[in-house]
């Protein structure tokens, strides 16, 4: 208990411990003066300033042990710590971190990846150079058993016949390039031929003059792949066939870049088979849409894909592309119902025809595939510009129809 008295000699403090009982302290206080008490400190500036703070006197209760030992079985279990090394500096402890699976369903175009762990960077190159090497001596010995190249001879070293083969692959290439030119020559007699009254051109005619065309394109950039960088042509074959000439691929090489279209065609047509399920759907509630209305949303991209054409760049450059396309196959429609071709027709030129329609060709028989062009060939018959409709139109729907199975 504080108590306090002012007379004429200053101000008086007292402080007891309880009432009635007599102070710990007692100090007089004159002008200026410093006291201490067991629960403030005070001074005292005269009689106008007067500073107090005051400060805790509370002892803390003594400390009892009342836990009971922890048994060294229980401390032997618990979980340590781990360590934090401070070198250079102190890191925080890592902590696992869980990762919910995304609610947002794949991309329908992406490849599903395989959960297997990637192996570093150094064993995947070598890896796929290893490949590289593999597919080119596999082309090269399959080349030499249809007599297309020389097979060296068996007496010679490792570095002989690296460079025998090296020779080989330079005479095919430079024999392919020459062919663009003689093949030239004769497209040009095919129309002139044409020009003076002759005959129409037959259908291996035409396919034979669009392919040269495609050829000529080509050669600029294979020309200069050949000679400044001969090397690279597998690595070209394997990712970019798009960029040989017909002339310059061996029959394996063709066979693969065949295989790749088809499993690209198989990919859209069943990633984007709502598209084509829609793309039908709308024909049915309108009989008069557009062609316009047909290329709408993604409908280009998914066409392109099961045509077999390029998804690379924007959409009117799609659109483009598909158009150019379904003309082209308008008018070998009419070449086969003319020349009433499709059962003379190669099995490998039989299934050409089907996939440049959209029409899918793996696990049919031979009878099936010619039942599915004729079917085409029926659909289409009698459709064309001077009938007042749509040939790109009826054809867009025949694709989106051969794709949902609706035949």
């Amino acid at each position: 208990m504080i108590s306090s008295q002012l007379n004429r000699h200053g101000l008086s403090l007292l402080l007891n411990s309880q009432r009635n009982s007599p102070p710990i302290c007692r100090r007089q206080f004159q002008r200026t003066h410093v006291s201490t008490f067991p629960t403030s400190v005070s001074i005292f500036l005269g009689p106008r300033f007067l500073v107090s703070r005051h400060v805790s006197t509370s002892n803390h209760p003594p400390e009892t042990n009342n836990s009971k030992p922890v048994p060294e079985s229980v401390t032997a279990n618990l979980p340590r710590k781990p360590k934090v090394e401070l070198k250079p500096g102190p890191l925080k402890p890592q902590r696992p971190t869980v990762t919910s699976p995304s609610p947002s369903s794949p991309n329908p175009l992406e490849v599903q990846q395989n959960e297997k762990t990637s192996p570093p960077v150094s064993a995947t190159s070598n890896s796929g150079v290893s490949s590289v090497l593999d597919t080119t001596k596999q082309d090269f010995e399959d080349a030499s058993r249809h007599g297309i190249l020389v097979p060296p001879p068996k007496d010679a070293s490792w570095i002989g016949s690296l460079v025998h083969q090296a020779k080989e692959l330079f005479k095919f290439y430079w024999r392919g390039v020459k062919l663009i030119n003689t093949n030239r020559v004769r497209a040009k007699e095919m129309q002139d031929r044409v020009k003076n009254g002759g005959p129409s051109l037959y259908r291996w005619e035409t396919r034979f003059i669009r392919t040269n065309k495609e050829d000529l394109v080509k050669l600029v950039p294979f020309a200069l792949i050949f000679i400044v960088l001969e090397e690279v042509i597998p690595l070209v074959v394997l990712y970019a066939p798009f960029l040989l000439p017909s002339t310059c691929v061996l029959p394996s090489q063709k066979e693969r870049i065949a295989n790749k279209r088809r499993d690209k065609q198989k990919l859209y047509a069943s990633a984007m088979i709502d598209d084509f399920r829609e793309l039908h759907q709308r024909v049915l509630t309108d009989k008069s849409i557009s062609t316009s209305s047909l290329l709408s949303g993604s409908i280009p991209l998914s066409l392109s894909g099961v045509l077999g054409l390029s998804t690379i760049g924007p959409r009117p450059m799609r659109i483009r592309r598909i158009k150019h396309h379904l003309v082209t196959i308008e008018e070998d429609d009419a070449l086969l119902l003319r020349e009433n071709a499709i059962s003379s027709l190669r099995d490998s030129d039989l299934r050409d025809a089907l996939e440049e329609r959209g029409l899918l060709t793996d696990g049919y028989s031979r009878e099936q595939l010619e039942s599915r062009l004729r079917w085409w060939i029926d659909q289409v018959q009698g459709t064309s510009r001077s009938d007042n409709t749509d040939p790109i139109r009826d054809r867009i729907i025949l694709v989106a129809r051969a794709v949902t199975g609706s035949f």
